[in-house]
């Protein structure tokens, strides 16, 4: 492995994420902007004042940088160019060759021209590794991420094989998860939660039994699929979640305990070829009438990880789908 170091203007920084040269989605990272709007601001500020950012690390392939720590502070400072936000307007004035200029409550647009000059200037540096094996990319990554707060689904992350991971990254990038998840859902990593869940569902048979959501479980699950992955299976699960969301109205949003149980259904109605129409007619009648479904919906209240709850709403789709054809 190789590593190059570079301390890196910001505004070619912009330029490169701009040509994609630079690219913020990978799949070891999280999304975009999980930071809250006071923690951007104090990047900005920071900038400003010459404090110490900490580094950002990427990996190149075929001339392209992707970030594998550091997405966050890119994605802001994009966000800040793009006027998508304002410097918190408890900042204080900076000072720039002796003369003070105002900050606070203040988009990119609304900058004096010194202080946008200052900011252009500003440096980060960014890691740049080349000659890299998989495996060197996953240590590296938990190591870097061994002392932040990731949730359950994002410490499972870098378990997973190269194979595995490809195969989430594909399934969450799909536009079902933006139209159906919060933002606040996504920002969690729900959406790779869900995927897992739902390859989970659809590998539960006879032989093997994945139908439990405890962090444990899922563990058990990586392990097990790791070398294991199908990518027709994969390519079904996809082709069912894009037909899941055709079938809904652009508003609607499915309760987050349901969603991986009725991508596995949408999967089982595609891979046995059965009507799609009829089970979206149970799908929409599952969703209208849920408020009202008390026997489902109690089943939920004791832990919608545990064993008994997953196999509870797996059997209850299950005799739904043994009724379509």
């Amino acid at each position: 492995m190789k590593v190059s170091r570079e301390n890196c203007p910001v505004k070619p920084l912009i330029g490169k994420m701009k040509r994609e040269k630079i690219v913020l989605k990978h799949k070891l990272q999280r999304r975009e902007s999980v930071w809250s709007n006071p923690n951007k601001s104090l990047l900005i500020d920071s900038l400003l004042r010459g404090y110490i950012v900490p580094p950002v690390y990427t990996i190149s392939e075929d001339g392209v940088q992707y970030v594998i720590d550091g997405v966050q502070r890119l994605s802001t400072l994009k966000g800040f160019y793009n006027d998508e936000f304002a410097i918190s307007k408890k900042a204080e004035p900076v000072i720039i060759e002796g003369t003070e200029y105002s900050i606070a409550g203040l988009k990119f647009s609304k900058l004096d021209q010194v202080v946008k000059d200052e900011l252009d200037s500003s440096a980060i540096t960014v890691y740049e590794i080349t000659e890299y094996t998989d495996k060197d990319v996953r240590e590296m990554f938990r190591r870097l991420n061994s002392g932040k707060p990731l949730n359950t689904s994002q410490k499972l992350t870098p378990d997973m094989s190269d194979e595995l991971s490809n195969a989430i990254f594909d399934i969450v990038s799909l536009p079902f998860f933006e139209k159906r998840l919060t933002s606040a859902q996504l920002k969690s990593s729900v959406d790779q939660s869900i995927a897992l869940e739902t390859l989970m569902l659809c590998s539960t048979n006879k032989d093997n039994d994945f139908a439990s959501f405890r962090g444990k479980d899922k563990e058990n699950f990586i392990e097990f699929y790791n070398d294991k992955v199908e990518p027709e299976k994969i390519e079904i699960i996809k082709t069912a979640i894009n037909k899941l969301d055709e079938s809904l109205e652009e508003d609607v949003k499915i309760p987050k305990t349901s969603i991986s149980v009725l991508c596995f259904a949408a999967y089982r109605i595609c891979k046995d070829k059965k009507s799609f129409e009829k089970f979206a007619l149970k799908v929409s009648e599952f969703l209208t009438t849920y408020n009202d479904n008390t026997e489902y919906k109690n089943n939920l209240m004791n832990g919608t990880n545990s064993a008994e709850s997953v196999r509870f709403r797996l059997d209850y789709w299950r005799e739904i789908l043994k009724t379509l054809q």
